[in-house]
């Protein structure tokens, strides 16, 4: 058999001839110069595959290059399945970010218009009243994302919007939530500007009435003191607090400045909030929907009637006049119109030193770890500031470091004990979506996602309030916590949602039903197991796979046995199947697909 006669033949190839002094490295590249004998070619019964005597020393059998992808891809998307796992296993990680900048991006409005229209024509076919259509609320937009995002090639793209999406919050529990076009045209924003500049990204932010609505800046007046109307702070605070400086000055790395006393310095206070706010009054919608009360824009239009496809203009009578006094000692013109000073606001906020380090250390957070090394913070920083070009803000730079920087690449990282984070619930959804074969009827990937909203406590743009599901600086109780480490994703990880993840997985992989919309009769998106269940027969090959689909290589021994043992006591009726449904299961609630690193 090969594998005894392997560790014979290597030594005969290395001392059998005392003038051939050349190392060989299993697996490596010059293994091919190496003649191997073997007496026989082991071949299982009933199976194709068979393991050659050459491939004992050309790592032909060793699956590094596919757990380097399938993690490389866990950070880098929503979700790969098997194939795109190879193909990327074949490429550079710096090309396959390359291609990647050059694919066309798809977005969620023309998504959101193809979903609209099939849900007309599925409520007519159902009999539906046309005097009164369905209209297009958060649901709609669900269906669209899934749908979007189970069948786009700008995986990157999608993953940066998505990661920009928990820093620029709406949500859907506001009264934005029932307007699935602003919702999709305001995701349109964060996936334009994922590979954009970071200025264009807070501009058009600032400028979007789903923001406007959300933040209260939409119909924000100037000072009138007789009737104590005052402008309204919120965005004011927000756009400093959350989506630009945060709340302390930052040196370069991500950590703190201090002041004489060992104090954290402030970036801003109150009196600046109030001069933002000045900044935003005077804005309203800048088109309205088709009405029989009013026929142009006009300041003080409400949601019901406004256009939230087209960025808010500003009604110069309504915004506050004279000068702002911003940060770092800028003060705007006196005699300048509105858009002018959003304009350098903008600037102002843009240039301040905090960006960077804000910004960076929590797209590292989405895409990479929980704790970034202050190194690493400030190796991505470096790139904000400049991207070799001179250019400050360049998103595609920031990811492109984010992505290849030595601590989210090197595997020596695996064994640090701060490194890794807890997998979002809806990246775990979209994971085990993309990764295995799905079925519906009408080929459509249409998601409420409600169910799983309430059960495991995220969905897109369904965020409690605007500071996300969870905060960058979250510290769990225990031992997390008490080395005075962050855990963002434990702040809705608890007994409640734990659980309930458990339960959506059940639902998943023992009753195949993973998606399902609210629209009449429209069947549930199924899990297909046909694929999986030719390895079934031999619990090591099952769990090798799922090991390269989910783990990525980090599948330890204890959870490896369990799995295969609990797999073995399957034997009779459809056993492969059922094999399959229970390792999948397996995989997806245990700690070692919990925790990415």
């Amino acid at each position: 058999m090969v594998k005894y006669l392997f560790g014979i033949s290597f030594l005969l190839i290395l001392f059998g001839n005392p003038s051939y002094s050349q190392k060989v490295i299993l697996g490596g590249n010059n293994a091919a110069n190496v003649k191997v004998s073997s007496s026989d070619h082991w071949k299982p019964l009933f199976w194709k595959d068979s393991a050659s005597s050459r491939n004992t020393l050309n790592g032909s059998g060793l699956n590094y290059d596919l757990y380097d992808a399938s993690r490389f891809l866990c950070q880098a998307t929503l979700g790969a399945n098997l194939q795109e796992i190879q193909r990327t296993s074949l490429m550079s990680k710096d090309a396959w970010i390359e291609e990647q900048f050059k694919v066309n991006p798809r977005y969620m409005s023309v998504e959101l218009d193809k979903v609209y229209k099939e849900v007309l024509d599925w409520y007519y076919l159902n009999g539906g009243d046309s005097t009164n259509q369905p209209g297009l609320y958060w649901n709609q937009f669900q269906y669209a994302w899934w749908n979007l995002n189970m069948t786009n090639q700008d995986k990157l793209r999608q993953r940066v919007a998505f990661a920009l999406s928990e820093l620029f919050v709406i949500s859907i529990n506001a009264d934005i939530g029932s307007y699935a076009v602003g919702l999709a045209n305001y995701y349109d924003v964060l996936t334009r500007n994922s590979f954009g500049n970071f200025r264009n990204l807070l501009r058009e932010v600032t400028l979007h009435p789903a923001m406007g609505s959300y933040l209260s800046h939409l119909n924000n007046p100037k000072s009138n003191e007789e009737e104590n109307i005052h402008p309204d702070e919120n965005y004011a605070r927000e756009i400093m607090q959350l989506f630009s400086i945060g709340l302390y000055e930052l040196n370069i790395d991500g950590t703190y400045k201090l002041d004489s006393l060992g104090n954290q310095i402030p970036t801003y206070d109150q009196n600046d909030i109030k001069e933002f706010a000045k900044i935003f009054t005077g804005l309203s919608f800048s088109a309205i929907m088709t009405n029989r009360w009013i026929d142009t824009a006009q300041f003080g239009v409400d949601i019901y009637l406004g256009d939230l496809t087209k960025p808010m203009r500003m009604f110069d009578e309504y915004h506050e006049p004279g000068s702002k006094y911003l940060l770092n000692g800028f003060v705007t013109p006196a005699r300048q119109n509105g858009m002018a000073d959003i304009e350098m606001a903008i600037d102002n906020l843009f240039n301040h030193p905090n960006v960077g380090p804000f910004i960076c250390k929590q797209l590292i957070q989405r895409l990479i770890k929980s704790n970034p090394t202050p190194a690493y913070v400030a190796r991505v920083s470096r790139i904000f500031n400049n991207d070799g070009k001179n250019v400050r803000g360049n998103m595609a730079a920031v990811i492109k470091a984010i992505l290849l920087d030595p601590e989210a690449r090197d595997c020596d990282w695996l064994s640090d004990p701060k490194n890794g984070q807890l997998r979002e619930p809806i990246l775990r959804y979209s994971q085990f979506a993309s990764a295995n074969e799905l079925e519906q009827y009408y080929g459509r990937f249409w998601n409420t996602g409600y169910e799983f909203l309430d059960n495991a406590g995220q969905l897109p743009f369904a965020s409690p309030t605007v500071f996300n599901f969870f905060s960058p600086f979250y510290k769990p109780n225990g031992p997390i916590g008490d080395q005075n480490l962050v855990g963002p994703e434990f702040q809705i990880h608890n007994s409640r949602t734990s659980i309930g993840f458990i339960n959506q997985v059940n639902n998943w992989a023992l009753y195949s039903y993973v998606f399902y919309s609210w629209e009449r009769d429209d069947p549930y998106t199924t899990l297909v197991t046909t694929e999986l269940e030719a390895l079934a027969r031999d619990p090591e090959a099952l769990v090798n796979r799922l090991d390269v689909l989910f783990t990525h290589g980090n599948l330890s021994d204890r959870t490896r046995s369990i799995i295969k043992n609990s797999m073995t006591t399957l034997t009779g009726g459809d056993y492969r199947e059922d094999r399959v449904r229970l390792a999948l299961y397996l995989i997806m609630i245990s700690p070692d697909y919990a925790i990415f690193k």
